[in-house]
């Protein structure tokens, strides 16, 4: 299966749950104006399921702890790597101080965790 295969069945599911959540609006619509109509009490409006709900503050902190794994490791591999003399001696070798590109993840990892801690705080 080729990958516009695979990116037309991803898109044909997404569109089919778009088309029944569609549908079951629908559905509800003429409940309701139907009870409307015969003059019956409306029922309670339902809600969207919570686990279709988006959490965000899981996601600040799943995203944080993933950029912050990432760019410590990557740091640990290049302070490790780089000053190798095996290393050292290629003649086109990044820079011993290369480790360094692992703090923007690192860095971004730790704006997440702010982020995530700030909003934390807020809701309790």
């Amino acid at each position: 299966m080729g990958l516009p295969a695979l990116l037309g069945v991803v898109f044909a599911f997404v569109a089919f749950r778009q088309w029944l959540r569609h549908q079951r609006w629908v559905l509800v619509h003429r409940e309701r104006l139907a009870a409307i109509e015969k003059g019956i009490e409306l029922p309670a409006l339902l809600e969207e399921p919570h686990r279709g709900r988006l959490n965000v503050q899981r996601v600040l902190l799943l995203s944080g702890l993933i950029w912050l794994a990432l760019g410590i490791g990557g740091m640990t591999v290049g302070a490790i790597v780089l000053p190798d003399p095996t290393m050292r001696a290629l003649p086109d070798a990044p820079p011993v101080t290369a480790w360094l590109a692992g703090l923007i993840p690192t860095l971004v990892g730790v704006a997440h965790l702010i982020v995530y801690l700030v909003e934390r705080g807020k809701a309790s």
